[in-house]
């Protein structure tokens, strides 16, 4: 009797022991309570932006964003001016650039120009030719992701030699450009805002040379109307004036008028914008528009392409 109670003891502490050792396993197989690791929070930088929109999609008015380090596109652009106040004055220039991201919100634009202007005055023909080079620099100072704006420096120095014809001396214009280029996401993949500030320098010669400046302010919203393809509505305003200041004013004007920005490929794009002059003066000169130191109507067409 008493080895029967010793063994039904034992079997009930094995029992008992196997228990524990099976509720231990099971216990291991519950999930954890702390869940899988986080994934990193994205980092966010004024260099670069969670959604891009493409600096030609505001027309003539430039957005902020600038070439990603080490990328590199080059572009063509055509530029138009029509019509003055007396007789006739079509001007047609090229710009062929080059802009490469130097290191993280930097970005330089070489650059080369042609242009000619087909002028005549009274019968007496005022053609001229220019040639010149430039290099644009861009500094990115804010970006949307991190301030809600999107704000860039741009110094824009430039020489031009121009060839009148019938004139015996050439002319040289040293120009330096100094520019800020803000945008705006309104609507994220739909509307979008960019307003512009620049000011040129301008020095033409021979000496003594003549100094004169160009404030220019300019304002856009581009709507994304599908992937890819954006139209634009601005306004930009131009003052000129015959100093490097803001004294002996020569004229202003207001322009209006619509653009196109379309992304054809990843790599391949292709813009337009159309301005024409609807209020100005020019100093001394009748009229509601300024004919004399702006053109009535202005054309951009840009062909750009990176890689």
């Amino acid at each position: 009797m008493k080895l029967a109670s010793a063994l039904l003891s034992s079997r009930l502490a094995f029992a008992f022991l196997g228990a524990c050792v099976a509720t231990a396993g099971a216990a291991a197989d519950l999930p954890s309570r702390k869940g899988a690791p986080a994934a990193p929070a994205p980092v966010v930088s004024r260099c670069t932006e969670s959604e891009g929109i493409p600096t030609d999609a505001f027309g003539f008015t430039t957005g902020s964003d600038v070439a990603d380090v080490g990328s590199f596109g080059p572009s063509l652009t055509y530029n138009g001016g029509f019509g003055t106040r007396v007789g006739t004055s079509n001007s047609h220039g090229l710009t062929l650039q080059g802009s490469y991201g130097l290191f993280p919100c930097a970005e330089v634009g070489p650059y080369v120009l042609g242009n000619f202007t087909d002028a005549s005055a009274g019968g007496i023909s005022a053609d001229s030719r220019g040639y010149g080079a430039g290099v644009e620099m861009k500094y990115r100072l804010l970006g949307r992701d991190m301030h809600g704006i999107g704000l860039t420096l741009v110094i824009d120095p430039s020489v031009t030699r121009t060839d009148p014809d019938g004139i015996a001396r050439n002319f040289t214009t040293y120009n330096t450009g100094i520019r800020l280029f803000a945008d705006k996401t309104l609507i994220p993949n739909t509307l979008y805002a960019a307003v512009n500030v620049s000011q040129d320098l301008t020095w033409t010669g021979p000496s003594p040379y003549g100094r004169s400046s160009t404030l220019t302010l300019a304002g856009s919203l581009a709507w994304q109307v599908q992937d890819g393809l954006y139209l634009s509505g601005e306004v930009r305003h131009m003052r000129k004036h015959n100093e490097l200041g803001f004294d002996k004013e020569a004229g202003y004007a207001t322009y209006v008028g619509p653009g196109v920005f379309w992304q054809a490929t990843k790599q391949l794009a292709l813009s337009a914008a159309y301005n024409i002059q609807v209020a100005g003066k020019a100093k001394g000169q009748p009229g509601d528009l300024d004919l004399t130191n702006f053109s009535q109507h202005l054309v951009k067409v840009k062909l750009g392409y990176s890689f």
